[in-house]
C-alpha cells in the first residue's frame, strides 16, 4: 500500500534537489569561468607589463627588466617563465629558464597585435597556461620621425603555474558540493515537517472518520478549530455520506421489521388454523373452509414475497430491458381492462386525456406495464368508490409524459408523502389491511429509475395526489 504523505515528501524532494542541483551547477560553472577569466586577465596584466619593457633606442631595441621587482621570473621552486623572440632569434629569457637551457617555451605563428592562451606543461613539468603575443614594439616619438627607420616585430611567451589555480577551483567545487548536501539535507527535513504538519487537519479527519459509529443521531467528523479549502469539501462529503449511511441502516432496520410484521400475520394465521383443525378435526364448519383458508394466507405469502423479489429486482442495475416500440395509448387501454375483475367500475371512473401527437414510444414493455398497472391500482383502491381518476397523456420534443391525478381518502402528511415510495411503508400504522403492503410504489420507483423514466408525485391539494412519469426519447 502505498502513503500519499512518503510520496508528496519523496516527490517535493527529487524537484527541489533537482533544482537546487540546477543551480548549484549554475552557479559552479559561472565560478569557474570567473576565475580562469581572472587568471587570464593576471597572465595578460604581466604580459603587458612586460611588453612596455621593450624599449627601441637608436642603438636598437632593449628589454630593461629589473628581476628584483617581478621575483616570480626568479630561479624560486613555483617560478614563472616568460621568452622573447624578435625574429627568429631568442631576445630574451626569464631567470627561470636559466635552468632548462634545451627547452623554449610554446611560439605560435598569429597575426600581428594579437594574442592567444593555451595549456601548457611548463619546462619543469607543472601545468600551466601560457600567453602568446605577437606585437611591435613602441617606438618614441623621436625616431619615429626618422626616414626609414623600423623596428621587427616579437613574439612574448608569458607562462605561469595553474596548479594553485586547480587546488582553488577543486576547493571551490568541493566546497559547493558538500553545501548542496547540507541544503539537501536541511530541505529534506523541512519537506518532511512541513508536509507532515500540512496533512495534520486531513490525519484529523481520518481519525474522526474511524471513530464513527452510524448507529449515533450526531457524528462528528473532525475537530480541527480552522476550516481548509481543501479539506471542507471532504469532510462535507463524508458528513453526507455518513447521513446517506444512517438514512439506509434505519431503512432497512424498519424493511425488515416490516418484512417480519407482513410475513408474521399469516403464518400466524396459518399456525392457528391448523392447531383449531388438528384439535377439532370432525368440526365440518372448520373443515369446509380449511383448505380455501390455508390457500389464500399461502397466496397472501406468496404475493409478498413475489413483490419483494420484484423490488429486488427492481433495484439492480442488471435488471433486462427489451426495448421495443410500443402503443401507449393502447397499453393503457389494455391495462384499464385487466383491471375490471378487480374494480367493475373501473370504465366510469378512470378518464383518459389523450394529447399524444404520437402515442408509439421505444419502451421496455414489462417495465411501463408495470409502473402503470401499480399507479392506476392505488388511485382506483386509496380514492373514494365514485370518485374520477384522471389520466393524461401528453408529448413535446423531449418524450412521452403520463399522469395519474386522483383524490385521497385520507389526506396525507408531510412526512407521508416524503416516505411514500419507501418500501413496506403504509400511512396506515396499524396495518389492519391485508391487502396492502407498501411495495407498489418503491417499485415503480425503482424501476423506473433502471429505465431512465423520470418519476415523481405531489399534492395538488389537501386531499388530492398527482403521480408523474416522463419517459424521455431514446436516440
Amino acid at each position: 500500500m502505498k502513503s500519499l504523505t512518503t510520496k508528496l515528501m519523496n516527490t517535493m524532494t527529487y524537484v527541489v534537489t533537482a533544482i537546487l542541483i540546477i543551480v548549484f551547477l549554475a552557479i559552479d560553472i559561472s565560478i569557474d569561468n570567473w576565475v580562469d577569466v581572472e587568471f587570464d586577465n593576471a597572465l595578460t596584466d604581466k604580459s603587458n607589463y612586460l611588453k612596455t619593457l621593450v624599449k627601441v633606442t637608436p642603438e636598437g631595441t632593449e628589454f630593461d627588466f629589473a628581476g628584483e621587482f617581478m621575483p616570480e621570473f626568479g630561479t624560486s621552486t613555483k617560478a614563472s617563465f616568460f621568452q622573447l623572440w624578435q625574429g627568429d632569434a631568442v631576445f630574451e629569457r626569464s631567470e627561470s629558464l636559466g635552468h632548462f637551457p634545451g627547452i623554449d617555451l610554446l611560439k605560435k605563428d598569429i597575426p600581428i597585435n594579437s594574442a592567444v592562451f593555451a595549456d601548457v606543461e611548463l619546462p619543469d613539468g607543472r601545468s600551466g597556461r601560457a600567453m602568446v603575443s605577437y606585437f611591435e614594439p613602441q617606438v618614441p616619438n623621436s625616431l619615429r620621425n626618422v626616414v626609414g627607420y623600423s623596428v621587427e616585430p616579437m613574439w612574448l611567451t608569458v607562462a605561469i603555474s595553474s596548479e594553485d589555480l586547480t587546488q582553488i577551483l577543486v576547493i571551490i567545487d568541493s566546497s559547493l558540493a558538500i553545501g548542496l548536501l547540507l541544503v539537501i539535507v536541511l530541505m529534506r527535513w523541512a519537506v518532511v515537517k512541513v508536509i507532515s504538519r500540512g496533512l495534520v487537519p486531513l490525519n484529523e479527519l481520518n481519525n474522526a472518520l474511524k471513530s464513527v459509529d452510524v448507529t449515533q443521531k450526531y457524528i462528528p467528523l473532525s475537530t480541527e478549530s480552522e476550516r481548509y479549502l481543501e479539506i471542507e469539501p471532504i469532510r462535507n462529503e463524508l458528513n453526507k455520506f455518513v447521513k446517506i449511511s444512517q438514512q439506509y441502516l434505519q431503512t432497512e432496520k424498519r424493511i425488515t421489521a416490516d418484512i417480519a410484521h407482513e410475513l408474521k400475520t399469516p403464518i400466524s394465521e396459518l399456525i392457528s388454523l391448523s392447531e383449531i383443525y388438528i384439535r377439532y378435526p370432525d368440526d365440518q364448519r372448520i373443515g369446509a373452509t380449511y383448505k380455501q383458508d390455508v390457500l389464500n394466507i399461502s397466496l397472501r405469502m406468496k404475493t409478498i414475497v413475489s413483490n419483494l423479489l420484484l423490488l429486488q429486482q427492481a433495484s439492480s442495475e442488471n435488471m433486462h430491458l427489451h426495448r421495443q416500440q410500443l402503443d401507449v395509448t393502447d397499453l393503457v387501454d389494455r391495462i384499464i381492462e385487466a383491471l375490471t375483475f378487480k374494480y367493475n367500475t373501473i370504465t366510469e371512473r378512470m378518464q383518459v386525456e389523450n394529447y399524444l401527437r404520437n402515442s408509439s414510444v421505444l419502451v421496455d414493455e414489462f417495465s411501463l406495464h408495470l409502473i402503470l398497472t401499480n399507479l392506476f391500482d392505488n388511485a382506483l383502491y386509496y380514492s373514494p368508490p365514485k370518485s374520477v381518476i384522471t389520466v393524461r397523456l401528453s408529448s413535446d420534443a423531449n418524450g412521452v409524459t403520463l399522469s395519474v391525478e386522483n383524490q385521497l381518502l385520507t389526506s396525507l402528511k408531510t412526512d407521508d408523502l416524503e416516505r411514500l415510495t419507501q418500501p413496506l411503508f403504509q400511512a396506515e400504522q396499524s396495518r389492519t389491511n391485508t391487502e396492502r403492503h407498501g411495495l407498489g410504489l418503491a417499485i415503480v420507483e425503482n424501476i423506473a429509475k433502471v429505465n431512465g423514466f423520470v418519476f415523481s408525485f405531489g399534492l395538488m391539494a389537501e386531499d388530492r395526489i398527482k403521480f408523474t412519469v416522463h419517459i424521455p426519447n431514446v436516440d
